[in-house]
């Protein structure tokens, strides 16, 4: 009986387990800093996944059967970039009465993919962020990709208030990345 026992113990502990989807909130807010346009305007947007998998889905965190074990954001990811985009487009000035045509502005995610080591022990996970942005003035067209790749070892698989922190720090990078980015600026008719 002991005997039995103690297989059935090992058997256990080395079959691992399989970890629980996640949901969590993304920021759709935006902190960039104010700029002036050089004529006043609005802006359309456009927002487009271009992942092929399911709107609200970020990645997998590993395990023994990582595609039981999801990460997804609370609401589509193309509405939360929406958002957050036409919020940022709004800091830079953009809104209110204009006789000029409207700047039309698309961001397209390329990859937005957080992702974890499967086995029984998860010890390593990583985020790797793609977004392409065209800024179209006029007869003008601007188009440049940004991204950003992280990587960390962890003692286990993270949780979500950890998960959720991580994805919107490296959301904030990008974002700021993108928006300080002096050509993109400089497109967007935008000055600081």
């Amino acid at each position: 009986m002991t005997r039995i026992m103690c297989v059935a113990a090992l058997v256990a502990g080395l079959s691992g387990c399989v970890l629980s989807p996640q949901v969590i909130e993304l920021n759709d807010r935006s902190d960039v800093g104010s700029g002036q346009l050089s004529a006043d305007r609005n802006a359309l947007v456009r927002v487009l996944d271009d992942r092929g998998v399911d709107d609200d889905l970020i990645g997998y965190r590993g395990g023994r059967l990582p595609e039981n074990s999801p990460l997804m954001a609370d609401i589509a990811l193309y509405e939360t970039l929406t958002k957050r985009l036409k919020t940022t487009l709004a800091e830079l000035g953009f809104g209110g009465s204009s006789t000029l045509d409207p700047l039309k502005f698309q961001l397209d995610i390329n990859t937005f993919k957080y992702e974890c080591n499967e086995g029984v022990i998860v010890s390593k996970c990583s985020f790797d962020l793609k977004l392409s942005v065209t800024v179209i003035n006029g007869p003008r067209q601007f188009s440049k990709p940004y991204q950003l790749n992280e990587s960390r070892s962890v003692v286990a698989a993270p949780v979500a208030s950890y998960n959720q922190e991580w994805v919107n720090e490296a959301l904030d990078k990008v974002w700021g990345h993108i928006f300080s980015d002096k050509e993109l600026l400089a497109a967007l008719g935008v000055t600081r």
